[in-house]
């Protein structure tokens, strides 16, 4: 009787097991633990692997234009996960060396946002950055407008041209 009411317990959140007491009961019902260790990032945040993919599917669907502003968008987002993570979140968001995208434009500006997030948040920035020519030819000004184009040149932070990529700034300001 005294073990069915420590697992009300339990099961009413009026007592938390530890591990060893989570082990058991699992053991009983044929299961076993497995304790994972993550580094805290933002809810929802995805790591540049994941947005790479992201990016692919996107630019992989209606040639309307519509796929590459939203792999865009995917790209400004990341700034919010990046900002909201925990240090080591940080770090793991960015470690990884991302999957091409298919288009090297997008390459090259995740490498560039790999150095600039890792730079602001005072981390080194991921070997992979450098490990393959991550540089688009002709120059990507992500500002598609001509008129725009001085601009962007006076204002993108110098990690992303040297990847190619032109952008300002402040896309990644964020309210």
């Amino acid at each position: 009787m005294h073990a069915v009411l420590g697992v009300a317990a339990y099961e009413s959140g009026a007592r938390a097991p530890n591990i060893s007491t989570l082990e058991r009961l699992l053991c009983a019902c044929d299961h076993e633990v497995e304790l994972v260790a993550r580094p805290k990032t933002r809810r929802g945040a995805t790591a540049l692997g994941g947005l790479a993919s992201a990016i692919r599917t996107d630019l992989d669907g209606p040639l309307d234009g519509g796929g590459e502003q939203a792999a865009l968008r995917l790209l400004f987002g990341f700034a919010d996960d990046f900002r909201g993570s925990t240090r080591p979140g940080r770090i793991a968001l960015i470690e990884a060396d991302p999957p091409p995208t298919g288009d090297a434009r997008f390459d090259a500006a995740l490498a560039g946002m790999a150095e600039f997030f890792a730079r602001e948040a005072g981390i080194a920035p991921p070997g992979w950055v450098n490990a393959l020519p991550r540089i688009v030819e002709p120059w990507w000004f992500v500002a598609s407008r001509q008129a725009f184009h001085a601009y962007t040149l006076a204002n993108t932070p110098a990690v992303f041209m040297r990847h190619g990529v032109f952008i300002a700034r402040e896309v990644f300001d964020r309210a």
